[in-house]
């Protein structure tokens, strides 16, 4: 086998093409097509099939490229999984093949480490990873303090740590920096990967959704691969705030010089295009907060200067808020007063004025509520919650318990958002630890902008705009609960986390 990759190589270098080439494109082809051929043998619904698929995935992984293996995670988590919910409703094992996958990866650290294959191996702890393994600790201690049932603990360990190992994976393992780099390229390119799955939703699955009751809205289906069903919500929140992050990273490369206006402007309408159709509200506010983090310091030198890119921004979220309040089938919006009018009043409604919405809490009295009820309770409930899980209410899936969500408030929705969840599972100590890994993975980002500000205007502009991404996904908290049990939100904060990570990792080791 080795010989013939050595005769390959060189055939490659006698007709002037890299064997680098060769090895990179045979990678992205082969995550792609296992993460592909995983989503349809999850369709199956055949626990035996996964298992041996999962084990076959084990033994080529280790045995061949730890690259393909992170891509197909990469690409399993962000594009497969949330595909095959909407479109393969039956494919849900899906969902234990992935984050299976992603303990391949710390396997693969843990390997080389006794194998000590690698010398070099990354010896450098990470401010991010302090903090999430702090969390960690905290919800290990609540889970024991509030152990009663099994089955929640592990629904509520599966939820919250599904994804976490490809963080440590990326950290852990000794990368070589074409990996590394090859990271923001691919979200490029599941940015466009996108776009057709958006037209579809649009124009085909939306209309047939039209009409439906129970509370659907047509255009939540509107995903992209982020996760959708025909018979209720979809992820078209965390669609936008991809998009968003992704918006933030080409406005900084624009504005460092790294990117042409024309390329700008195109890839600017084409990451826009699905947040303008679907309906994402929080939009309205990912968009102002892009700009300002990234802007901010060329708005504070040359205010004059960056008239342009404001009078741009102001014009696109005048636009957002047009297609908003269009959209809107409430029979209340007129204009962007009434939009915004309605938001906050259906936001901060009181538990009793919900009662004909079965008394479900909205996104402020999901927080007010939990104050409420923590004011008299037993302080290790305020401080270290009820453990993981006890905020989550059952979904279809293999869950194995009825949580404390499903009977003491049972119909109330008590972790409503990524915030409220985190309260109720792992109480004020767990939010702080949660809050502070997104602090941590800010001031990397801002850290490593300012490294390469006069180094690489490219690789500058992505840590510009990822900072402005960390801030989309830290507001994101308070929108849905996607931080608690979706895989592709999860994959995402986690790629995104573990991408800053370890490229300070690198240029520390870089700079000794």
């Amino acid at each position: 086998m080795v010989a013939l990759v050595e005769k390959t190589n060189r055939t490659l270098r006698a007709r002037g093409v890299s064997p680098d080439i060769f090895r990179v494109l045979f990678t992205y082809a082969f995550a792609a097509s296992v993460a592909v051929f995983a989503g349809m043998v999850s369709a199956e619904g055949k626990l035996g099939l996964v298992a041996i698929f999962a084990g076959a995935i084990v033994g080529t992984a280790v045995l061949i490229s730890r690259h393909a293996l992170l891509w197909f995670i990469v690409i399993g988590g962000i594009v497969v999984t949330g595909a095959m919910q909407l479109y393969i409703p039956g494919s849900k094992y899906i969902r234990y093949i992935v984050p299976l996958a992603t303990f391949l990866l710390v396997l693969i650290a843990v390997m080389d480490r006794v194998a000590n294959r690698d010398a070099k191996l990354a010896s450098y702890s990470s401010p991010i990873s302090n903090w999430l393994l702090a969390f960690m600790g905290i919800a290990a201690v609540s889970t024991a303090v509030n152990m009663s049932n099994t089955g929640v603990i592990i629904m509520g360990t599966k939820g919250y740590f599904q994804m976490w190992a490809l963080f440590f994976g990326l950290i852990f393992i000794r990368w070589h920096k074409e990996v590394i780099d090859s990271i923001p390229k691919g979200m490029l390119v599941i940015a466009l990967v996108q776009l057709p799955f958006v037209i579809h939703q649009y124009l085909v699955l939306a209309p047939k959704r039209q009409g439906m009751g129970g509370g659907v809205v047509a255009v939540d289906v509107v995903a992209g691969t982020f996760g959708a069903s025909m018979w209720g919500g979809g992820a078209n929140a965390v669609l936008a705030a991809f998009m968003m992050i992704m918006l933030g990273c080409i406005w900084a490369m624009w504005k460092n010089g790294a990117l042409s206006t024309p390329r700008t402007v195109l890839l600017s309408v084409l990451f826009l295009s699905p947040i303008f159709v679907n309906q994402a509200k929080i939009s309205a506010l990912y968009l102002p907060l892009v700009f300002v983090f990234v802007f901010y310091r060329d708005i504070l030198r040359a205010p004059v200067k960056s008239l342009g890119a404001a009078t741009a921004a102001a014009i696109l979220l005048a636009g957002l808020l047009t297609a908003l309040t269009v959209t809107q089938q409430s029979g209340k919006i007129d204009n962007w007063g009434d939009l915004v009018a309605f938001t906050i009043e259906r936001q901060t409604a009181s538990t009793n004025e919900r009662r004909g919405q079965f008394s479900e809490l909205s996104r402020y009295t999901a927080l007010t509520f939990w104050a409420k009820e923590h004011l008299t309770a037993n302080p290790a409930y305020t401080l270290i919650g009820h453990g993981p899980g006890a905020s989550r209410v059952q979904d279809g899936g293999l869950d194995l318990a009825t949580t404390l969500a499903e009977t003491r408030y049972a119909g109330m929705q008590i972790g409503y958002t990524g915030l409220s969840a985190i309260l109720w599972d792992t109480g004020i100590i767990g939010l702080v630890l949660v809050l502070g890994a997104f602090a941590a993975a800010f001031n990397t980002a801002s850290w490593l902008a300012n490294y390469y500000q006069r180094r690489d205007p490219t690789r500058a502009g992505i840590f510009e705009g990822l900072r402005a991404g960390v801030m989309v996904l830290a507001l994101s908290l308070a929108h849905k609960d996607f931080f608690v049990f979706h895989i592709p939100y999860q994959t995402l904060v986690m790629l995104v986390f573990g991408y800053l990570a370890v490229s300070r990792i690198q240029v520390q080791q870089h700079t000794e």
